[in-house]
Formats: structure tokens, C-alpha cells, sequence
């Protein structure tokens, strides 16, 4: 990927495979706009194909070797350096008939353009300053997302969600780094204050303090992407796995009469009234009476604190088995309730069955609504893919800061900090691509499709 010429002409279908309305080949580079119009027929006389900095849409006919008649379509043109890669751009919409847009696409390559590779127009776009690296992976998020959650976090990233910050974050460093250089460079002249210690030292804690938090907020261990947790506790034989299996609609958990069928947890993706979540199942709450139940009971325990919100599940079996003060983060479920009703006088839960499916839907509608009032459902701070690749490297910078402000406090030199300074910068200028490797482009880009 990083080897590539990006100063030629790419070409790619955009839009998605399998018959549509609509299909489109995107062109981009110094060529684009003469690849596109080889075979462009407009509908009348235009001026339009003059070269100004304003985009156009140009109505017409498509002519492609080898179908007979001319087929409807539309160019649209962007002219350099104000469209999504940096140059001129060009899309040609036509009908979208598989082999037709195929047969599009080989025309433009027959004209000079060269095949897209997967994710390359999105790269010219980061290689040309028009986004950045994290910008970058936050279109393929945006593409893969999986619910309007998922859809909402790969947004708000693709807008500049982490990397405003960070960028915040360098730019002060770099002014405190040119000030510590400067001291370090010219020490002997009046002109030049010496650094406020104490201030700094203070200051650089608190940024490491940030940065360390941030990356322990990516630390997304058993949350593959990042999901709110919904976990699922109560007595054995509650009926807590046929509950998972009802919501996340297939039998995902063994199921049985017997008590304890559970002994490790299990996770599903589950729809909550558009809110995509985790949900856990965990063993039965009980006395353990051998190390398996107390394993069992140590993953129950470990899944619960983690959870952004607990359903906590009894059946008209175990009335009364659950006896816990009203808490903010967890739902009363009562389960098996076509089997009998609940004489307890606890508080309202709401009531499910996992046979009739009754309930289900008052459920998931009850779980969005916690999580949608505390914040949970954008609890994932950025997307799972840059997630994994940002959290190194904010941890490392939050420790060379965390080091400079000690080396600051117990006065030692200033070329110390220094260093460390400049190790810091790099590793956020790799967060956000103001430095990059090619391997870290390789890795990012070839998860793309082609055409992106």
C-alpha cells in the first residue's frame, strides 16, 4: 500500500455490489475529469466542461464499447485540491446493472486510469492533509457499523472526535518543548526566562493524567466493539440463558431444567430498540461447594461490576430470592411468568416469558432506555479499530509525560525532559498520522474495500 504512485489515475466502482437504481465508478487523479467524459454525451450544449474551482453536475448519455443504445448517466466533477482526495475527482452514475457498471469500470481503465486498491482513495485523502489517520479508519467504521450506535461513535470520530484534542494536546507540548530547547540552547542569555518548574512539572501530570485515562477508556478486553454490557444475574434455574436466547433470537446458551447448567459466561450482540449491545449471560448467584462453582461465581462477579447496566432476573419460582435495594444501573426482570404470577410486593419488574414471548419487546425497550439516560449507548469513545491501534501508543505518551513532570519535580535536567517530550510527541503524531510508518498504513488501509 504505502509503495503506491499516488499521482496517477485510480478507478473503482463506489457503490455496492448486486443490482441497484443506481451505479457509480469513481476516478481520481490528473486524469480524472478526460477518463470520465471519454465516454460522456451531454444532453445539450454546456459551458460546463470549462475548468472552474465550483463542482458540477453535467445530465447525459453513456456511451460504453460494446452496449448498444447509449445509456443514461450523470458526471459529476470536483476540481483539485477542494474534493475527498486532494485532486481532481469524477463519478460517473449510470444504471446500476452489474455488468454494466463492470463493463463502466473497464472502459475507464481501457482510457489510462489504474485500479484502485482497497482503500486507496481514502488514503490519497489522508496523504494529501484532507483528514487524518483516525478520520481515516472512522470511514471504514462507518461503513461496517452494525447499529446506530456503532454508527453514531464511527461519526462523530470521521468529525474530528479524538484527534481535535490531540492535536491540542502536541501543539502545547511543542510550544513547551521549543521553550525548554531554547532555554537549553541559549542559557547564558537575560533575554531568555527560565522555566517555571513547578508550574510545568504540575502541568505535565495533568496531561499524563488525561492521556492515561483516555487510553485505559480504550481498553475494550472482551468488548469487541466496545458495546454497552448488558448482564444477566440472578438465582440458578432462573431462567437467565432461555432469557438470552429469547432476546438475542437463537439459541446461543444451553439450556436445562437442572440447576447450574451455566458455569462460564457467554456474550451475543443483541438490537435493544436500535441500541446494539453486549449481553452476558453468567452463572446462577449461589454458594459455591467446589472450585468450578467458584470459578463460576468469580466470572458472575467480574461481568456484573463491568456491566453498564444488570437485569436482574427471578422467576415466579424464586419470589422473593432477590431481595436488593433499587439500583440506578440494574432492571428487575421477573421470568417464566406465563407459569404463575408474583405475589412478592417487590417492585414492578417487568415481566418476561421466554416460552410465549411476552415481555420481550417492554424489555428491550426498558434496557435502550437506561442506557440512553446515562450516556451508555456513546459510551465507546472512538471505533474498535482505531481503538486498537491508538491505545499503545497514548499509554507510552502519558508515561513520557508522567516521567518529564517527575524529572521536572526532583530538578533534574532539562534535556531529560526534553527527550521524553519528544517521545511523547511522536507517539501522538502516530495517533493521529502527523508521523507514520508504512506498516501502520498497510495495516489500516488493506482492511478497506475497493472503490472506498
Amino acid at each position: 500500500m504505502a509503495a503506491l504512485d499516488t499521482s496517477d489515475t485510480i478507478a473503482a466502482i463506489s457503490s455496492p455490489t448486486g443490482p441497484a437504481l443506481r451505479g457509480i465508478v469513481r476516478v481520481s487523479g490528473p486524469e480524472a475529469w478526460a477518463v470520465a467524459l471519454s465516454m460522456f454525451e451531454p444532453a445539450a450544449v454546456t459551458n460546463d466542461l470549462v475548468r472552474t474551482t465550483r463542482p458540477r453536475r453535467l445530465e447525459g448519455s453513456i456511451r460504453i464499447d460494446g452496449v448498444r443504445p447509449a445509456l443514461p448517466g450523470s458526471v459529476f466533477l470536483w476540481s483539485a485540491p477542494r474534493t475527498y482526495t486532494g485532486q481532481d475527482l469524477a463519478e460517473i452514475h449510470t444504471i446500476g446493472a452489474t455488468p454494466i457498471v463492470a463493463l463502466l469500470l473497464s472502459h475507464c481503465l481501457a482510457r489510462g486510469a489504474r485500479l484502485a486498491e482497497p482503500g486507496e482513495f481514502t488514503l490519497r485523502a489522508f496523504l494529501s492533509g484532507r483528514i487524518d489517520l483516525t478520520q481515516a479508519e472512522a470511514v471504514l467504521d462507518v461503513i461496517d457499523a452494525a447499529g446506530p450506535s456503532q454508527l453514531q461513535t464511527a461519526l462523530a470520530q470521521l468529525a474530528g472526535g479524538l484527534a481535535g484534542p490531540i492535536r491540542t494536546t502536541r501543539d502545547r507540548l511543542l510550544d513547551l518543548l521549543a521553550h525548554l530547547e531554547a532555554g537549553l540552547d541559549f542559557v547564558d542569555e537575560a533575554d531568555v526566562d527560565p522555566i517555571a518548574r513547578a508550574a510545568t512539572a504540575a502541568a505535565l501530570a495533568r496531561e499524563s493524567a488525561e492521556l492515561a485515562a483516555l487510553a485505559d477508556r480504550l481498553s475494550t478486553r472482551d468488548r469487541p466493539d466496545a458495546l454497552p454490557r448488558v448482564v444477566l444475574v440472578g438465582p440458578p434455574n432462573a431462567g437467565k440463558s432461555s432469557l438470552f436466547n429469547a432476546l438475542v433470537g437463537r439459541d446461543a446458551a444451553l439450556t436445562s431444567p437442572v440447576a447450574g447448567t451455566t458455569r462460564d459466561y457467554l456474550t451475543a450482540t443483541c438490537d435493544c430498540d436500535g441500541i446494539t449491545v453486549e449481553l452476558v449471560d453468567t452463572a446462577g448467584l449461589d454458594d459455591p461447594r467446589n472450585a468450578i462453582e467458584a470459578a463460576a461465581q468469580r466470572l458472575r462477579g467480574e461481568q456484573a461490576d463491568r456491566a453498564d447496566l444488570v437485569l436482574r432476573c427471578r422467576s415466579v419460582e424464586h419470589v422473593g430470592a432477590i431481595e436488593a435495594p433499587r439500583d440506578p444501573t440494574a432492571i428487575d426482570v421477573l421470568t417464566k411468568s406465563d407459569l404463575g404470577s408474583d405475589t412478592s410486593g417487590a417492585s414492578s419488574p417487568i415481566r418476561t416469558s421466554s416460552a410465549t414471548g411476552s415481555g420481550l419487546i417492554d424489555l428491550k425497550r426498558a434496557i435502550a432506555g437506561h442506557l440512553r439516560a446515562r450516556g451508555a449507548e456513546t459510551s465507546a469513545v472512538l471505533p474498535a479499530g482505531t481503538s486498537a491501534r491508538c491505545r499503545a501508543g497514548l499509554a507510552r505518551a502519558a508515561e513520557c509525560l508522567a516521567r518529564a513532570s517527575e524529572t521536572l519535580a526532583l530538578g533534574l535536567g532539562d534535556e531529560l525532559v526534553a527527550t521524553d517530550l519528544r517521545d511523547a510527541l511522536d507517539d501522538l503524531g502516530k495517533v493521529v498520522g502527523a508521523t507514520v510508518t508504512d506498516d501502520i498504513l498497510d495495516r489500516i488501509f488493506q482492511r478497506f474495500c475497493i472503490g472506498k
